[in-house]
């Protein structure tokens, strides 16, 4: 696993730069439980960037394997639109 591509993913920069934005709207709140929620919203975007980028090869085979199927359904309607 290549962390190079989490790091110039700019989901996952501009989640983790959100973190300083985070930072100064916490510092201003009362200390209680919405702060802990503003800090797990973020943390839940900032594992959603990073989720997406690990499964992204996983979306490109997928894509692949459809334009696959697709090209080989046009083929086949061809060859049985010539038999007739």
């Amino acid at each position: 696993m290549a962390i190079g591509k989490y790091l110039t993913n700019m989901g996952v920069i501009g989640a983790a730069v959100g973190a300083m934005g985070v930072l100064k709207q916490t510092q201003s709140m009362p200390r209680d439980w919405r702060r802990f929620i503003v800090w797990l919203v973020w943390a839940a975007g900032l594992l959603l960037a990073v989720a997406a980028v690990a499964k992204q090869p996983e979306d490109e085979a997928y894509e692949a394997e459809l334009k696959q199927q697709v090209k080989q359904a046009k083929a086949a309607a061809k060859a049985a639109r010539k038999a007739s």
